[in-house]
C-alpha cells in the first residue's frame, strides 16, 4: 500500500481515478453470449446483402429482338472486321508520341473512308461489362464486375445473336469471354485463355496465326471479331510507358496490314462492301491498371474505315489533334453494326450514329435522312415516358416523309435538310447523355429495409462502444471503500491503466472521424491519408504517455526505440514504396525505381535483403527459444525445421521471380505451385514446432519474460506474409517483409509498456486488450494502403488470383485475389490474436466483453457508407466514389466473417 507520506502521489491517483474511472467491479459488457453474438453477425449479414442487392439490382432482361425486322434493303455492308486491343488507350493510338509505332495503319487512315474518335465508356472498366456494351449498346450495371472473371451467356439483345440468327457466318479468335458470352455464335473460334500476365506475345500470337487461313477462304466467313490481350498485360506489369509497349504496338501495326492489305487490294473483296472497326475494351491508368473511373480508364480510341467510297467525300477526323478529336460513346458501336449489317437496332442499345458518322458511311442525302429516323424510332420505344414518345415518333414520322418527298434533294431543300439533321442529332445527343446518366435503376425498398437491420445492430453495438470507452457506472460502495481500493493499486498500474483508455478514446475518435469522412467524395478518395495520420498520431501520442510516466529513463527509452523505428519504418520506407489515392498517384514512387530497367541491379539487390531479413527473424526466434542443454540430435533437428523450410521458401521464391524475368511460363507455373507446397510445409512445421515446444503453447501474456516474445515469429500465422510475396509484385514482397518488422516493433512496445502491469486481472486487461486491437485496427488498414490499394477498382490486382494456375478456378482464384487484397487488415488481426492471447481462466470473461466491440467497428463504416450510397444515388460519383467504397467494405465483411466467427466460437 502506498504511504501517505507522499501526499502528492496520492493526489494524483484520487483525481485519476474520479475523472477516467477504470471500474474495478467486473462489469459485463458483451451484448450477449455466443448464441447472440452469431445473430449479430447473422442479422447484419442479411441486411447487407438486401442492401446490396437494392443498391446492385440483377437485370430484367428481356431478349426479344426489337421491334424492327430486319431489312436487308438497308445492308451497307456485306462483311466486318472487328478489332479489339484490350488496353488500348486513345492516346496509344492517336497521339503523337505514338504515331510512328503505326505506320502502316496511318497510310490506310490517309487513304479510306476514316472516322477517328475518342470512345467514352462508363464504369466499370472491366473486359465482361465492355463487351456487353460494344455488342448490345446497353451500359452494363455495375453489378456486371463481378461477373468479369466467370462470365455466362448473355442473354440481353445483341448484333451477334441477330447476326448469327440472321445467317451470317461469323468467326472469332482472342479472349474467351466473347466464347463464353456468345457460345453458339461463332463457326469457328479459338480462345485463348492466359492468366499468366507476363505473357506479351504467345497470347496474340495464337490469335495472329489464323489470319492467313482466314483470308484463304475468303466465302466461309462475313463477320470476323479479334480480341488482342498483350497490351493489357504489359500494361499490368509495366505500364503505358512501359519498355515493351512500343514493340506490341509495331506488333499490332503489322497485324492491321495483314488484314487491310487484302480487304483494300484483293479482287475478292473490291466489290464487297466492308467496314474495318479498331478499338479498345476500356483504358488504363498511368500505372497500368484498369477498372476505375479516370479519364484514362474511360477513354478509348475508335477507329472505323470503309469501303466504296471516295475519300475526298469523307470528313476527315483523323488529322485532328487528339484534344481536338470527336467524341463517341462505346455503345454507339452497337448501333452502328446493327444499322450497317441490316440487323437492326439491338433492343436496349443506348447508341447514336454522330454525325461525320453518317457523313462518311451513308453518303447519300436520303438516307442519312432515314437512318436517323429509325434511330429516333428506336429511341421512342425505349423511353418509358408516353409524351416523349409520341414526340420522338412525330419527329421521325416527319423526317421520314420529307424523305418520300424528296426523292432526289435539290439545292434549294439542303438548308432544310441541315436544320432537320442538326436539331435530331441535338435532341439524340441529350437523350442519350441523360439516359447514360440514369441507366441504373436502384431498389429503393430493398435498400431501405437492408440499411434498417444493418443500423439496429451497428446502433446496438455502438451503444455498448460508447458504454464501454466513456460511461461511469455508479456504484454503492462508500467514498472510503474506493479510497482504499484506490491506494492498493501501485502507482504505475494506474498510470498505464490510464494511458490505455486514453489511448483508446484517441483512438475511437480516430476511427469515427475516418468513418464520417466517406461522406465526402474528395475525402473518400485520399482514404489513406487519414490512415496514414492516425497511425503517426497514435504513435506519437504513445511517446508522450510513455514521457510523462513515472518509469526510470532506461526504461522509457526501451519503450521509446520500437516508436521510433515504427515511425521512420513508416515514413522512410513503407509508405514510399506505393502512391494511391487519386491526386497523387501519378507521382513516382520506390516501386517505379526499382522497376525501371537501369535500376535492375538494386531491383535483385533487395530481393536478396529482404529475404535475409526474414530468415535473421527466424535465426534469433529459434535462439531466444530454449530448448535445454542436453536436446537429442531429433529434438534438435526439429527446433530448426522452421529455419530450414523458410530457407526453402525464400530460394524457390527467387527461383519464381527469375522464371518471371525469362518469360518462361512453364517454369513460372510449376515454380509458384512449389511455393505453395512449401508454405503448406511451413505451416505445418510451426505447428509441431510450438506442440514440441512447452514454452510455446497458448500464451499467457507475461511481458516480464521478454524471450517469449520471439516465439510468435514462429507462429503459422507468420507464413500469411510469406504467401501475399509470392501473390504481388517484387515490391510488394518488400514491402511486406517491412511490416512483419513492423509488427514486431509494436508487440515488442506494448509488452514493454505495460511490464509493471498485472495482466492476469480482469480490469487491466480490458484496456490493455482494446488498447491494443484498435492500435492494430488502424495499422492493418494502413498496410491496406500502403500496399497500393485505393477506392478505384483499379487497384485491384487481378494477376495475384491466377499465380500458380493454368486454367480458370473461381474458388481459388477468388480466395487468393481476396486473401492478396485484405492481407494488411487480415495479417494484423491474426497477428493481434496470437500475440495478445489471454489465460484461460480471464480469457472467456474479458473477451466476451470485446467480441461485440469488435464487430461494432467492423460493422460502423459499412453501415455509414451504405447510408450515403441511399441518400447520394443521384450523385455525380456515386459510381465512381460511394459504390466502390461500399464494395471494398462489404467484400472485406465477407472475408472477415470467418475471423469473426473465430472471436465469437472461441473467444465468447
Amino acid at each position: 500500500m502506498v504511504s501517505n507520506q507522499y501526499p502528492l502521489v496520492t493526489g494524483v491517483k484520487l483525481v485519476l481515478f474520479i475523472i477516467l474511472q477504470p471500474e474495478m467491479h467486473a462489469l459485463n459488457w458483451s451484448v450477449g453470449g455466443a448464441n447472440q453474438f452469431f445473430f449479430i453477425l447473422g442479422v447484419y449479414s442479411c441486411g447487407l446483402f438486401i442492401f446490396l442487392r437494392g443498391l446492385l439490382p440483377a437485370d430484367q432482361i428481356d431478349s426479344r429482338y426489337a421491334h424492327e425486322v430486319f431489312d436487308n434493303s438497308s445492308v451497307i455492308v456485306t462483311r466486318f472486321v472487328l478489332v479489339v486491343i484490350d488496353g488500348l488507350r486513345s492516346d496509344l493510338l492517336f497521339s503523337p508520341q505514338y504515331a510512328p509505332y503505326w505506320p502502316i495503319l496511318r497510310s490506310y487512315m490517309s487513304s479510306l473512308p476514316s472516322s477517328c474518335s475518342v470512345s467514352f465508356i462508363q464504369p466499370p472498366t472491366v473486359t465482361v461489362p465492355r463487351i456487353k456494351a460494344i455488342t448490345s449498346g446497353r451500359v452494363p450495371k455495375f453489378v456486371d464486375v463481378l461477373q468479369n472473371l466467370n462470365a455466362h451467356s448473355m442473354h440481353e439483345d445483341n448484333w451477334v445473336h441477330r447476326l448469327s440468327h440472321k445467317g451470317w457466318l461469323l468467326e472469332f479468335y482472342g479472349d474467351d469471354t466473347w466464347i463464353k458470352l456468345f457460345p453458339d455464335s461463332f463457326k469457328r473460334f479459338d480462345g485463348t485463355t492466359s492468366f499468366f500476365v507476363n505473357d506479351y506475345y504467345q497470347v496474340d500470337e495464337n490469335v495472329t496465326r489464323h489470319l492467313n487461313g482466314l483470308f484463304q477462304r475468303r466465302e466461309t466467313w462475313d463477320g470476323v471479331i479479334l480480341h488482342y490481350l498483350g497490351l493489357d498485360h504489359i500494361g499490368h506489369v509495366e505500364g503505358p510507358n512501359g519498355r515493351s509497349i512500343r514493340g506490341k504496338l509495331l506488333e499490332m501495326d503489322r497485324v492491321m496490314g495483314m488484314l487491310l492489305k487484302p480487304l483494300v487490294h484483293h479482287d475478292a473483296f473490291k466489290n464487297n462492301r466492308w467496314i474495318f472497326i479498331l478499338t479498345g475494351d476500356h483504358g488504363m491508368r498511368d500505372e497500368g491498371g484498369h477498372g476505375g473511373s479516370s479519364r484514362s480508364e474511360i477513354t478509348t480510341g475508335l477507329l472505323i474505315l470503309g469501303s466504296g467510297q471516295s475519300p475526298s467525300l469523307a470528313t476527315k477526323t483523323c488529322s485532328l489533334p487528339l484534344s481536338q478529336m470527336n467524341h463517341t460513346q462505346q455503345v454507339d458501336l452497337a448501333t452502328l453494326i446493327g444499322l450497317m449489317s441490316g440487323s437492326g437496332i439491338p433492343k436496349s442499345s443506348l447508341g447514336l450514329i454522330p454525325s461525320d458518322w453518317l457523313h462518311n458511311f451513308w453518303p447519300d442525302p436520303l438516307s442519312k435522312l432515314m437512318t436517323t429516323a429509325r434511330v429516333m424510332n428506336h429511341f421512342a420505344h425505349l423511353s418509358r415516358f408516353n409524351l416523349f414518345n409520341n414526340l420522338m415518333e412525330q419527329f421521325g414520322l416527319s423526317l421520314t416523309y420529307f424523305a418520300q418527298q424528296n426523292n432526289s434533294v435539290a439545292a434549294h431543300s439542303q438548308l432544310q435538310l441541315e436544320l432537320y439533321m442538326n436539331s435530331a442529332h441535338h435532341l439524340l445527343t441529350e437523350l442519350q447523355q441523360h439516359a447514360l446518366r440514369g441507366a441504373d435503376r436502384l431498389d429503393d425498398h430493398k435498400m431501405l429495409i437492408g440499411g434498417a437491420l444493418m443500423w439496429m445492430i451497428t446502433s446496438i453495438l455502438c451503444l455498448n462502444v460508447i458504454y464501454k470507452l466513456f460511461l461511469v457506472q455508479t456504484s454503492s460502495d462508500s467514498f472510503h471503500t474506493k479510497t482504499f481500493v484506490l491506494h492498493s493499486i501501485p502507482a504505475r498500474q494506474l498510470i498505464s491503466v490510464t494511458s490505455a483508455k486514453l489511448l483508446c478514446m484517441f483512438c475511437t475518435i480516430c476511427l469515427l472521424i475516418q468513418t464520417i469522412s466517406l461522406a465526402g467524395s474528395s475525402f473518400a478518395e485520399e482514404e489513406h491519408q487519414f490512415w496514414y495520420y492516425f497511425s503517426a498520431s497514435s504513435v506519437l501520442l504513445s511517446v508522450c504517455l510513455i514521457t510523462l510516466s513515472e518509469a526510470s529513463s532506461s526504461s522509457k527509452l526501451c519503450n521509446v526505440l520500437p516508436l521510433v523505428a515504427i515511425l521512420l519504418l513508416d515514413r522512410v520506407y513503407l509508405r514510399q514504396m506505393h502512391q494511391t489515392g487519386n491526386k497523387w498517384i501519378h507521382l513516382p514512387d520506390l516501386s517505379d525505381w526499382l522497376y525501371s530497367p537501369e535500376h535492375s541491379v538494386w531491383l535483385w539487390s533487395a530481393h536478396l535483403l529482404s529475404w535475409a531479413i526474414l530468415i535473421a527473424l527466424r535465426v534469433f526466434a529459434i535462439k531466444h527459444c530454449s530448448w535445454g542443454v542436453h536436446v537429442p540430435f531429433k529434438k534438435q533437428l526439429l527446433r530448426y525445421c522452421p529455419l530450414f523450410s523458410v530457407i526453402g521458401i525464400c530460394t524457390t521464391q527467387l527461383c519464381y521471380r527469375c522464371a518471371i524475368a525469362w518469360n518462361n511460363e512453364a517454369l513460372t507455373v510449376e515454380g509458384a505451385r512449389l511455393v505453395y507446397l512449401l508454405l503448406l510445409l511451413d505451416c505445418t512445421v510451426a505447428c509441431i514446432w510450438r506442440k514440441h515446444h512447452e514454452s510455446l503453447h497458448r500464451l499467457i501474456f507475461q511481458p516480464t519474460e521478454i524471450d517469449r516474445f520471439w516465439s510468435d515469429v514462429l507462429h503459422p500465422v507468420e507464413t500469411f506474409p510469406l504467401l501475399v510475396c509470392l501473390l504481388g509484385r517484387p515490391t510488394v514482397g518488400f514491402l511486406w517483409i517491412g511490416v512483419v518488422v513492423k509488427e514486431c516493433l509494436a508487440a515488442r512496445f506494448f509488452r514493454l509498456f505495460w511490464d509493471c502491469c498485472d495482466w492476469t486481472r480482469n480490469q487491466s486487461s480490458r484496456w490493455f486488450l482494446t488498447c491494443c486491437w484498435l492500435f492494430y485496427w488502424i495499422q492493418g488498414w494502413v498496410t491496406f494502403f500502403q500496399q497500393g490499394n485505393s477506392l478505384s477498382l483499379a487497384s485491384v490486382d487481378v494477376s495475384a488470383a491466377y499465380v500458380g494456375l493454368r486454367s480458370h478456378q473461381p474458388v481459388v482464384a477468388g480466395l487468393l485475389l481476396a486473401f492478396y487484397t485484405y492481407a494488411g487488415p487480415l495479417y494484423w488481426q491474426l497477428a493481434y490474436v496470437v500475440r495478445f492471447a489471454l489465460p484461460k481462466e480471464t480469457e472467456s470473461h474479458v473477451a466476451s466483453s470485446l467480441a461485440c466491440f469488435r464487430l461494432g467497428f467492423a460493422f460502423l463504416p459499412i453501415t455509414f457508407c451504405a447510408t450515403v450510397c441511399f441518400l447520394l444515388q443521384s450523385h455525380l460519383f456515386i459510381w465512381t466514389v460511394f459504390t466502390p467504397k461500399l464494395l471494398y467494405l462489404a467484400m472485406f465483411h465477407v472475408v472477415f466473417i470467418p475471423v469473426l466467427i473465430s472471436w465469437g466460437a472461441m473467444r465468447v
